[in-house]
């Protein structure tokens, strides 16, 4: 009998732990779901976030491409070698301007922040050349 009683005791206990290890088991497989899921947001987020700097920093360029263009245009209809002289200016401006929308493309959320540090000297350097070209070609501008 006491052999009847240690063998049931023993098997209690075993229960007991097997069901603590099945529940503790449990918490950490919730547990490692829940980070998961929670790395997958944050990804997203960060994806998120990086397409929407990508897409401000290539409307910026492609507005001052489009204010490049319509002066090219009118250039072009001018005619005269001043004017083809600052078109050709302005054609080279708008190439690099093209170059940075394709590294804007082809960035990634590590070459980022270096990508738009890039652009904004660009668009800061656009913007100058602009002056400068407004400053220099002002017979054209009248």
């Amino acid at each position: 009998m006491k052999k009847y009683f240690f063998l049931l005791c023993a098997t209690a206990v075993m229960a007991c732990n097997n069901t603590n290890t099945d529940a503790a088991d449990e918490k950490l497989n919730e547990g490692a779901e829940n980070i998961k899921e929670g790395v997958e947001m944050k990804a997203d987020t960060a994806g998120t976030y990086l397409n929407e700097q990508k897409e401000k920093a290539s409307a910026a360029i492609n507005e001052r491409k489009k204010e490049i263009d319509e002066k090219i245009e009118s250039l072009k209809k001018d005619g005269s070698k001043k004017s083809e002289e600052a078109r050709k200016k302005l054609e080279e401006t708008r190439a690099g301007l093209d170059k940075k929308l394709d590294e804007i493309k082809n960035s990634t959320a590590e070459t980022w922040e270096a990508t738009k540090q890039d652009v904004d000297k660009a668009l800061d350097k656009a913007a100058k050349e602009w002056q400068e070209f407004k400053s220099d070609f002002k017979e054209l501008f009248k």
